[in-house]
């Protein structure tokens, strides 16, 4: 794939609500769906009857802060990806299709106006396997597209077997599957201090890794290519435990048949650590080849230096040119993934 990207780092991990997608929900055409433009400039949406609050971030809609945003930083590019909220979960099967496939088609129609900085993920929806799988075909295909956003813990189990043929179909097209935490509710153990976004969502893309390595979807999918935001979660630091239960334990021997490390070996990551010892450590037990440069823009989660928590990581210098353009450049051209 030629992508006339600036030269430059890449920020994999960085959210949209694309402007024409407001102008869709704004125009009512959905009933239920909506968008309204406050006053201050802030953009309120109503999704499946339910206004979202607060409004959206200004950086999610605003493309000049994004871009001085991105020019701090010294990052050339962004991979654009929607607001977790957008891709469908929880909502009625043809409202989810309808959702996703407007939102692809408007983060596509984004990025081809701006070639130079933004490449694209879209999404698809997973309660209905089928238009899962035409609307990732049509989201790379027709809205050229590098692949989908999808949640870690949703609708459907990802090593659910009916889920089967989207991974065929994102193995067949070389598509790019980020999994993303969806923000749990504020309740329970994780209903205090932020512990909803601080603690359980890192643990979701814990769970969702490890539902794909011991159901075996990475072992019946080898070529798949998926990133796990959020430098994987706790998945790094509890691998050798993985490690152990598969040896010991006869449950997780139930669907996979290799070992933990084959398959954990497959998925990349991202820089959001938000210590650069901890990421020090995921480049040293992962490899500098499977990790990719992130922020998750525009939250106040972000990372708003990732290039300096590289340097501060202490990083070599070849670790960090792979990390902030190179990997990206060999999943472009379509480098195979790690056997």
């Amino acid at each position: 794939m030629t992508i006339p990207l600036r030269p430059g780092p890449v920020d994999v991990h960085a959210h949209i609500v694309p402007p024409r997608l407001i102008d869709r929900l704004a125009a009512g055409e959905r009933a239920g769906y909506a968008a309204e433009r406050l006053p201050d400039g802030r953009v309120k949406v109503t999704l499946a009857g339910k206004p979202f609050n607060p409004p959206l971030l200004p950086g999610m809609v605003d493309l000049g802060l994004r871009l001085a945003t991105m020019d701090e930083q010294g990052v050339a590019a962004q991979v654009v990806s929607p607001w977790v909220g957008l891709t469908g979960s929880g909502l009625p099967a043809g409202d989810a299709a309808w959702l996703t496939e407007a939102v692809n088609a408007e983060i596509g129609a984004f990025v081809r106006a701006h070639p130079e900085r933004f490449l694209g993920l879209g999404t698809a929806p997973l309660a209905v396997p089928d238009a899962g799988v035409a609307i990732l075909e049509r989201a790379v295909g027709e809205h050229g597209l590098l692949g989908v956003e999808i949640p870690t813990i949703g609708d459907v189990a990802l090593d659910d077997r009916a889920l089967d043929p989207f991974w065929s179909a994102a193995e067949r097209l070389g598509a790019l599957v980020m999994l993303h935490p969806l923000l749990a509710p504020m309740e329970g153990p994780y209903g205090r201090y932020f512990l909803n976004n601080l603690i359980h969502n890192p643990l979701e893309t814990s769970v969702a890794a490890a539902h794909l390595v011991f159901g075996g979807v990475m072992e019946r999918h080898p070529n798949l290519r998926i990133l796990l935001v959020h430098g994987g979660g706790f998945l790094p630091y509890n691998l050798g435990r993985l490690v152990r239960g598969r040896k010991v334990r006869p449950e997780t021997a139930v669907a996979m048949t290799g070992s933990v490390e084959a398959s954990v070996a497959r998925f990349l990551f991202d820089t959001v650590t938000h210590s650069p010892a901890a990421l020090r450590f995921l480049v040293e037990e992962m490899g500098a080849d499977r990790v990719l440069l992130g922020t998750d823009y525009p939250f106040d989660m972000a990372d708003p230096d990732p290039r300096g928590t590289g340097a501060a990581a202490g990083l070599d210098a070849p670790a960090r040119a792979a990390i902030e353009r190179g990997n990206l450049d060999g999943l472009l051209a379509g480098v195979p993934v790690r056997p």
